[in-house]
């Protein structure tokens, strides 16, 4: 899958999901966890919407900060899993 599209599909989620205000544009290098848009409930959320969506599960190991701090750390997550599924 390409970035722009694992992007879109993950910023229309955020957007729609987890976001309370509407018109509320986010870009991809929003950082998500350092406003508060983010917290241990919408990074669930977040987390079963890309196994569902993308057939990759997030191990516990790669539920860091640094791989949810934005829209695009999260897209490189789900490309670096999509990859390792890919492999075995």
């Amino acid at each position: 899958m390409e970035h722009a599209e694992v992007l879109g599909t993950l910023t229309e989620f955020v957007q729609e999901k987890v976001l309370d205000s509407a018109g509320v544009e986010i870009r991809p290098d929003t950082p998500l966890l350092e406003w508060g848009i983010l917290n241990s409930l919408s990074t669930t959320s977040l987390v079963v919407f890309i196994a569902e969506r993308f057939g990759v599960d997030v191990p516990a190991e790669r539920m860091v900060g640094r791989n949810f701090r934005d829209l695009d750390s999260i897209t490189r997550l789900v490309l670096e899993l999509e990859n390792d599924v890919r492999k075995v």
